[in-house]
C-alpha cells in the first residue's frame, strides 16, 4: 500500500487528522505493518481497518526477514 492509501483508508475510518499524522509518521519511520497498525487502531478506540492480511503471507515474510 501506498502512504496515500493509507492515509485514505484512516480518514475513511474517522481518524481526526492528528491521529493520522501521528500514525502516518510512525508509517515513514518503521514501514507499514498491517497486525501493528490495526493494534494501534484498536488501542485509539477505532475498528481495525488494514485486517486483509494472510497467515500464509506473514509466515513467509518471518521467513524472509530471518
Amino acid at each position: 500500500m501506498t502512504i496515500e492509501e493509507i492515509a485514505f483508508e484512516l480518514e475513511l475510518a474517522g481518524l481526526r487528522i492528528e491521529e493520522q499524522r501521528m500514525l502516518l509518521s510512525s508509517i515513514r519511520r518503521s514501514g507499514f505493518d498491517a497486525k501493528m497498525l490495526d493494534r494501534k487502531l484498536i488501542g485509539m478506540g477505532y475498528a481495525p481497518v488494514f485486517t486483509i492480511y494472510d497467515d500464509e503471507n506473514d509466515a513467509y515474510i518471518s521467513n524472509v526477514k530471518k
